[in-house]
């Protein structure tokens, strides 16, 4: 199947005609479309998906809504009352030898009970029994419940590599790959035949009671339907609503509002820096006050201390004299009686006199201080520990500054509330319907196990209604004969199901890991992959063959693990289907951009449509990307015309 034309008329962003051609060479499998974030992308996507699926289409924004009320709502809003929305669809499906062109038209006008209505066209003529009943013929070119491997939002196929839904989309996968969904419902079809021949094995006392227990089965499993449906549907919401909050979350981060929060916090640190920083004053204040002004006059300390040492000494000069001078006399006339030689009396004359003129030249200094050296003891100590202290008082004030610069950048940096206020109450209601919708979804499964519960009692009441009383006629015994023989067959059919799952669920996981390895930018990240036949529960090898959980990888490794399942189930499937993809590369990182860039885009299908914004295939990816590029198209809104169009050439 490959897709030749798409028009759209008068649906959601755009109005008036628009038509895209969409052929494709068969080196060149790649359709680049690029718009910006509101621009139609997605609305491109589910014009894709309305036009084949219907009111089975997966569209994005449709929810809960019932199909006729969204098709109403889905018309272009400065479209005129009276015009239609139309969207139509060609392409070409190859079965052997022949190839088919295919036309589908979808067009509705908004009514009281807005209804679509669809026209099929094979080689141009009409085809009035394909056109009734399209909706379901749709599923023999790309089954409804394969869709997924084949149009999906790069941006929620994060919510894909949770090893949770990987495992449904695995089950899904591969039970529509081996139509073991058609298996599935001919068991049940037996089920009902087997219940029938064993009911006609009863009394018609026991009859009423199996009538109102087939009653009570039927009602009990639709109750139990509804639940696992609104169950799936709150699942989906919350996956909605956890991207819508990361979103907000990113809105809040680029406008400083997560900020606010600190700015008391900030104000108190501000305000304890302040505190530090008088104290820190008040202590040099303190230590200038001190002995430390001192060390300014280190010089005239010096002379000081010299003066007061010289002062000392000429008192103790003084002394000394007065002392000695008596004496000299006395020991010259000892000298002179002792008859000592002249020249050795002269020479301890002269040295007495020599003696005598120091100590009168020490005793002769000037006396001004008259203070004991001992008033300086411990200065110099005190003057270097003033200094340390100085020192460090000044290097704690820097300290002090740096921060509180820091912390005044950070005050100046918070915005004011009533600026980002919407933003704060935008996140603020996105995680309140997140929680509302987990409490939501506890309250059902909790509501789920009670019918389950209950079911089981009713199916084992309704066994043992069936057994209670026999008729031996030739008809009972062949119904009860019949009844066995179902229930063989119906365990056949489950013994060849999970032998058929074992055998394609080990070509699969080799499948898969091919794929996963070459999007991975860790060659040696895993071995291999592992698929539980059962569970479905996918299991990472790592190069000691160890078991490892799928939830040990980064969450782009993840994002490029759901890839590869899809890629690997998308190309066991063995039909040919176009991929589309809105949003790409997502929030991957550059080297596991790359990757898909080259290994993935070229090789995804015969056919590729990539709808991205300006941040993603852009410089380098957009350089090695073109190789493969067919058409380039750009999605862009004009304000005057009310509209989106497509004009060719990217950004």
């Amino acid at each position: 199947m490959i897709i030749k034309q798409l028009t759209i008329e008068n649906f959601g962003i755009y109005k008036g005609f628009h038509e895209i051609d969409l052929t494709i060479t068969k080196d060149k499998p790649v359709i680049l479309f690029g718009g910006l974030n509101g621009g139609g992308k997605t609305t491109f996507l589910d014009a894709l998906q309305l036009v084949l699926y219907g009111k089975q289409a997966k569209c994005s924004n449709r929810g809960q809504e019932a199909f006729s009320t969204y098709l109403a709502n889905a018309k272009n809003r400065y479209a005129k009352k009276d015009e239609q929305v139309e969207l139509s669809i060609t392409f070409s499906h190859s079965t052997g030898t022949e190839t088919i062109e295919f036309k589908v038209q979808r067009y509705w006008k908004v009514a009281v009970e807005t209804r679509d209505k669809v026209k099929v066209f094979c080689n141009g003529e009409e085809d009035r029994h394909l056109s009734q009943y399209w909706d379901e013929f749709v599923n023999e070119f790309i089954p409804l419940s394969l869709s997924d491997l084949f149009f999906f939002d790069g941006e929620k196929i994060e919510n894909l590599a949770n090893p949770d839904r990987s495992s449904e989309l695995i089950r899904t996968g591969i039970e529509n790959l081996l139509g073991l969904d058609l298996l599935s419902q001919l068991q049940i079809d037996l089920g009902n035949v087997e219940r029938k021949r064993k009911s006609a094995n009863i009394d018609d006392t026991v009859m009423k009671k199996v009538t109102l227990c087939e009653t009570d089965i039927s009602e009990q499993n639709t109750v139990v339907h509804e639940l696992r449906t609104e169950i799936a549907s709150l699942d989906k919401k919350a996956s909605d609503y956890n991207l819508s909050i990361n979103k907000s979350r990113q809105k809040v981060r680029n406008a400083g509002a997560h900020l606010i929060e600190e700015r008391d916090s900030i104000k108190f640190e501000l305000g304890a820096i302040e505190q530090k920083l008088k104290a820190n004053q008040s202590n040099r204040v303190k230590l200038d006050a001190g002995c430390g002004p001192l060390a300014l006059v280190s010089n005239l300390i010096t002379q000081t201390k010299k003066q007061i040492n010289l002062e000392k000494q000429a008192t103790q000069a003084k002394v000394i004299e007065d002392a000695i001078s008596g004496y000299e006399e006395v020991i010259k006339a000892s000298l002179t009686h002792a008859g000592i030689d002249k020249k050795a009396f002269n020479k301890v004359a002269e040295t007495m006199q020599s003696l005598a003129a120091d100590r009168q030249q020490i005793a002769g200094t000037d006396c001004y201080i008259n203070s004991d050296i001992t008033i300086f003891n411990g200065l110099d100590e005190k003057l270097i520990a003033d200094s340390i202290e100085r020192k460090h008082l000044s290097q704690e004030r820097e300290e002090l500054l740096e921060a509180q610069a820091l912390f005044d950048k950070k005050l100046e940096s918070v915005p004011d509330y009533e600026t980002v206020q919407h933003l704060l109450n935008e996140l603020a209601e996105h995680e309140v319907m997140f929680k509302n919708s987990q409490i939501l979804k506890k309250q059902k499964q909790a509501l789920l196990e009670q019918a389950t519960a209950k079911l089981d009692v009713l199916n084992q009441r309704y066994s043992n209604l069936l057994t209670q009383q026999s008729k031996d006629t030739f008809e009972q015994k062949r119904a009860i004969q019949v009844a066995d023989h179902i229930g063989k067959l119906k365990n056949t059919m489950q013994s060849f199901a999970e032998k058929l799952v074992i055998e394609n669920v080990e070509y699969l996981q080799t499948h898969i890991s091919k794929k996963f390895h070459a999007l991975s930018r860790k060659e040696k990240l895993i071995n291999g992959i592992i698929i539980c036949p059962t569970s479905f529960e996918l299991t990472l090898q790592d190069n000691n063959d160890q078991a490892m959980s799928p939830s040990r990888l980064s969450a782009g490794e993840r994002q490029l693990l759901a890839i590869a399942v899809l890629w690997g189930l998308a190309e066991a499937s063995g039909k040919e289907i176009p991929t589309v993809i809105d949003t790409p590369l997502g929030r991957l990182d550059g080297k596991h951009r790359n990757k898909l860039i080259n290994n993935y885009f070229p090789n995804a299908s015969q056919q590729v449509i990539l709808l991205s914004t300006d941040e993603e295939i852009n410089g380098e990816y957009y350089i090695q990307l073109s190789p493969s590029i067919c058409r380039e198209y750009h999605i862009q809104y004009n304000e005057q015309q009310q509209s989106s169009a497509f004009t060719k050439g990217y950004f």
